[in-house]
């Protein structure tokens, strides 16, 4: 007798067995995330040997599960070369061909050596009215400059002055006046009023024009009292810039026709910590039992579903091609890639559906975002609620209307990028997010069985619904635009949206903007490279968020982006958010 996964078939609670299952349980769901989620994965960093060994985890269940390789040559799965966080190196100084100690970079120095006569700016600012810099005072060209952290007006004066402590205005203040290299350090009396000892590698990131050193508050001490005295001084740093090789794992459950769904969610987390956790100074495991074991899990158990339709010739209408993304915690890299250099047709491609963390279910309702970006999805939402109360699972869809939750946070976000709608479903930010405590102990496994029998319902939907249906509507403009999983709305709004894995030589490229913002009326476009707004060079997104402090809403200013290539200026107005934040 076959077995056919009809709708009484997925609301009867059917006991684990060895094989894929018919339905999605609660203990299949957990075995997954603890195992994704145990120490042993290391945190499953990209490129990394957990990231591995999670990668063939899945590989190994998507092939029992009788799915199809949907990877590169007929493989499960794709790479990728992606570049890591940068670290400190051994960085060297030389004062008259002696070495010095206590030495070190940031993140955002070139590897390169610097040699000069050795100056003293002091903080590097003599009139704060007008942010002059002593730079422009003195003569600092072709010489290295000695600088003070933070200000002379103290860690207690207000934000405005304390802007003036800006260490990448500092660095790119002294290279416009000629500068060859900069030595940062804190002086002890700026250390009594609160400054840290040593400037951090990741004080200054992104790139910076001129080599830089950074000293601890000894060693800053006794190079002021050699700047004017002819003192040569020879600069090293070195920060280690590791690449290494990513894998999306991939597989496909085709259906009769050469239209497909995607279906996705993120495996990578962050490690031991680092950039990106909020756990400050930890260098524990960062597990990522919900970031994202959770959507990987359900990926993989729905993935399973499919493979048992395949096994019992049984295939939908549409396929379902099941990604499992590496590289999202570093910018959306695997589904940006995919969506770049797609392993199947794009164009036969109607749709995404994202799944990322989705374990914290206690309250019993899951946030959907993007919902409005087809007339597909609501139809779809809609029977897939009725489906869950007609079997009293205990499951609600919390619909955000015209909004998309989540803003650029999440993979769903590359396909937006192509015109292709997608919908994102999100259980919530938690007090654990992005520290080791979020662990598998606390995921919710018997709602996310429960989420999963809506979830099959809603893909089941989608592999008959008309293809017309999957035209990209693009949303409106929300009150929450740019808020979501990573985003931060406060301060001005810009609107564009970063492609926060390129690598460019200056400025930066953007994949979008967002609907009815400022840079969308201003003109600007998917592709286009920001260089200037207003009067700041923008050399990084670090010097584009740096920029925006300095606008007020109802001004208007010139951007400069490489379009195709070549300069063009666009005229852009700020102006507050819908809800007037």
């Amino acid at each position: 007798m076959k077995a056919t996964r009809n709708l009484f078939l997925i609301l009867l609670p059917l006991a684990a067995c060895t094989g894929p299952s018919l339905a999605v349980t609660a203990p299949e769901l957990e075995g997954h995330v603890e195992w994704l989620a145990d120490d042993a994965q290391e945190g499953r960093m990209t490129g990394s040997p957990g990231a591995y060994r999670s990668a063939e985890y899945l590989k190994d269940r998507l092939l029992l599960a009788g799915l199809q390789p949907g990877g590169t040559d007929g493989s499960w799965f794709q790479e990728f070369e992606v570049q890591m966080p940068p670290a400190a190196g051994n960085s060297k100084l030389t004062v008259n061909g002696k070495s010095v100690k206590g030495v070190s970079t940031v993140a955002a120095s070139p590897n390169e050596e610097a040699a000069g006569v050795l100056v003293s700016a002091a903080y590097g600012v003599v009139n704060p009215a007008e942010d002059l810099d002593d730079f422009a005072a003195l003569d600092v060209s072709g010489k290295v400059v000695l600088v003070r952290r933070y200000t002379e007006y103290g860690l207690e004066a207000s934000e405005e002055l304390k802007s003036l402590g800006n260490l990448r205005k500092k660095i790119r203040n002294a290279s416009a006046a000629g500068a060859v290299g900069i030595i940062l350090g804190t002086h002890p009396d700026d250390i009594a009023r609160g400054g840290e000892e040593m400037t951090s590698f990741k004080a200054v990131q992104g790139a910076m024009p001129i080599p830089v050193i950074t000293v601890n508050s000894e060693t800053f001490v006794s190079l002021e009292a050699q700047c004017g005295k002819d003192a040569e001084v020879l600069l090293a740093p070195e920060v280690v810039q590791e690449t290494r090789i990513a894998r999306n794992v991939i597989a496909a459950a085709p259906g009769t026709t050469d239209e497909w769904v995607v279906v996705g969610a993120h495996y990578d987390h962050l490690g031991f910590g680092g950039e990106g956790s909020l756990a400050p100074g930890s260098h524990e495991i960062h597990n990522g039992a919900d970031d994202n074991a959770s959507g990987t899990a359900m990926t993989l158990e729905l993935a399973e579903t499919w493979g048992v339709k395949l096994m019992d010739e049984n295939a939908g209408q549409r396929g379902m091609l099941f990604c499992f993304w590496s590289g999202e915690e570093m910018g959306l890299l695997g589904s940006a890639h995919w969506v770049d250099q797609p392993t199947l047709d794009l164009r036969n491609v109607v749709g995404n559906l994202n799944l990322d963390m989705v374990g914290r279910l206690e309250a019993g309702t899951i946030t959907v975002g993007s919902a409005g970006t087809a007339a597909a999805f609501a139809p779809a939402l809609d029977y897939s609620q009725a489906i869950m109360d007609s079997g009293n699972v205990a499951m609600r869809w919390n619909v955000m209307a015209g909004e998309m939750a989540g803003g650029g946070g999440s993979d769903h976000m590359s396909f937006h990028k192509m015109d292709i709608p997608a919908i994102f479903f999100f259980s919530g930010i938690h007090s654990d997010y992005h520290k080791p405590s979020d662990t598998a102990d606390k995921v919710t496994y018997a709602g996310m069985a429960n989420l999963a029998v809506g979830l099959i319902a809603f893909l089941e939907h989608l592999e008959t619904a008309p293809r017309s249906d999957f035209a990209y509507l693009k949303p409106a403009a929300s009150k929450d635009a740019g808020k979501g999983r990573r985003g931060m709305a406060d301060g001005i709004w810009f609107g564009s949206m970063p492609d926060y894995g390129a690598m460019v030589e200056r400025g930066m490229l953007i994949n979008g903007t967002s609907a009815g913002s400022p840079a969308e009326k201003a003109g600007l476009l998917a592709g286009d490279i920001i260089v200037k707004v207003g009067p700041s060079d923008i050399g990084d997104i670090y010097d584009f968020m740096d920029s925006l402090a300095d606008f007020k809403n109802g001004q208007t200013i010139t951007v400069v982006v490489l379009r195709d290539g070549k300069p063009t200026d666009l005229s852009l107005t700020f102006f507050p958010r819908p809800s007037g934040e």
